[in-house]
């Protein structure tokens, strides 16, 4: 990031619409460069999906759990906010597939893109032998360039068959965006492969002689991701107001913005970077961009729940798949728990507890059940695919239920192509900016990038109108 500070941009007055990463991030750069910056959060805690609770005397995160430390810039940032010397390291070790023939261990080198090998594959026992042959005809299979975007999982398909779909990419890519395979896009969830499917080679054939990846390398805290949110505006005078939701948003003849609110009196500020959902900034844009906001109101979104239960440490002594890190669950499976993370055995400041702590993922896009049912029979449902995966039976001594309604921006296919088309008839404002996963893509690190690169791009265009 750059320290320099321009005499231009001192003068100006910035406003960021939403705290969460994507907004926090955005502020830190503003005010680093010299703005002036006021971020708004509608809710009474800035963070976002960045939340933890007291479970049993220990902090649990019931939102983003951890930070993929292997993500472009995120070391340097980390060193410049002094987060970096008590991070914890995930622990290693395997996740499990949860289908029709139990628990099997997720294949080595197996990701979003496909598999790299098909012994890994062989050895776990996920496929059937016919799934097998057809997914080790990939390097023969003809390869078309793509013309503009299309289902990650219908090209898959075409290249590996339909198993390697639905037993590997959907509970893998699946369960991440709580979305369709079939109709995430491409481009935006696996730039990679997007990458190799327009070079016109084989997939398998591509990574060929390449090195194996190193496996990711995760991390948290102590106190959970929080210590990330509540240190991003360390050194910056970054004005926050929480409980102040923007009702709507005028623009002014003399090429500045007037913010409105519920209550209080209004604010007029020379740029500002809409950090929230894109249902948001579609309400928000709707008079003043009515065709920026008919465009975003395209992006659907999934409601999640994140459910944590603790148990006595000392009834969980004989449940052998425990020994794993997690588990992923394939929609075909017909499941309400799409997945599983076992929290003590993957984190070590988790260790001490006489609890062991599980957090149980439901919900994907299209779905309605866990809007349906209540925090009780929720568990009871989750409860009962957990005894069916694992053979835990003891009652959990105390459990939470976070709900996360709409949560997920759905990336599906022509995302990318839509984003830039709402930023283009942005252009009209072009001190009005955007930034987050519903633009950017999901995860802490793309959205601290989006974060950022709003911020200067508002910054260089509000430059301009100024000079």
């Amino acid at each position: 990031m750059s320290d320099s500070v321009s005499a231009q941009t001192k003068r100006l007055h910035i406003a960021v619409i939403g705290g969460g990463v994507s907004g926090l991030m955005c502020a830190r750069t503003l005010s680093r460069q010299g703005a002036q910056v006021t971020l708004f959060e509608a809710s009474e805690k800035i963070g976002g999906q960045i939340k933890n609770v007291s479970i049993q005397g220990q902090l649990i995160d019931v939102g983003a759990e951890a930070i993929h430390l292997s993500a472009p810039g995120m070391q340097a940032l980390l060193e410049e906010l002094g987060l970096a010397e008590s991070l914890i390291h995930s622990n290693p070790g395997a996740s499990w597939l949860w289908g029709k023939n139990g628990l099997r261990p997720l294949p080595a080198g197996v990701g979003p893109s496909g598999p790299r090998r098909l012994r890994p594959i062989l050895q776990a026992r996920v496929m059937t032998l016919g799934g097998l042959i057809r997914a080790g005809l990939e390097p023969i299979i003809p390869m078309h360039k793509i013309n503009g975007d299309v289902a990650v999982g219908s090209f898959l398909q075409k290249r590996f068959g339909r198993e390697v779909v639905d037993r590997l990419l959907d509970p893998i890519l699946g369960s991440l965006h709580a979305g369709n395979v079939y109709k995430l896009s491409l481009k935006a969830v696996a730039p990679e492969l997007a990458k190799v499917a327009d070079s016109g080679r084989s997939i398998m054939m591509s990574r060929r002689g390449q090195k194996t990846s190193a496996p990711m390398s995760f991390a948290t805290w102590p106190d959970g991701l929080t210590s990330l949110v509540t240190h991003l505006l360390d050194g910056t005078d970054v004005i926050v107001r929480a409980d102040s939701p923007v009702t709507s948003i005028i623009s002014k003849s003399n090429r500045q913005y007037e913010l409105q609110f519920a209550t209080g009196s209004p604010m007029t500020v020379d740029g500002l970077v809409l950090a929230v959902p894109a249902r948001i900034a579609a309400a928000l844009l709707q008079t003043l961009s009515p065709e920026s906001s008919t465009l975003l109101k395209k992006i659907r979104y999934a409601s999640v729940s994140t459910t944590i239960l603790a148990f006595p440490k000392s009834e969980l002594n004989d449940i052998s798949a425990l020994s794993g890190t997690g588990l992923l669950v394939p929609t075909s499976h017909s499941r309400i728990l799409k997945a599983a993370t076992f929290l003590s055995r993957k984190w070590s400041h988790l260790a001490a507890s006489p609890f062991f702590f599980l957090r149980l993922s439901s919900g994907r896009i299209d779905e309605q059940i866990i809007n349906s049912l209540d925090d009780s029979a929720l568990v009871t449902r989750l409860r009962s695919d957990l005894k069916d995966a694992t053979g835990i039976t003891v009652a959990p001594t105390n459990y939470h239920v976070q709900r996360w309604p709409d949560a997920l921006p759905q990336l599906e296919v022509n995302h990318m192509e839509l984003i830039a088309e709402v930023r283009n008839k942005l252009k009209e404002h072009p001190a009005i900016t955007l930034a987050g996963a519903s633009y950017d893509g999901i995860g802490i690190s793309s959205c601290l990038r989006s974060g950022e690169r709003a911020a200067l791009a508002c910054l260089a265009t509000t430059n301009v109108q100024d000079n």
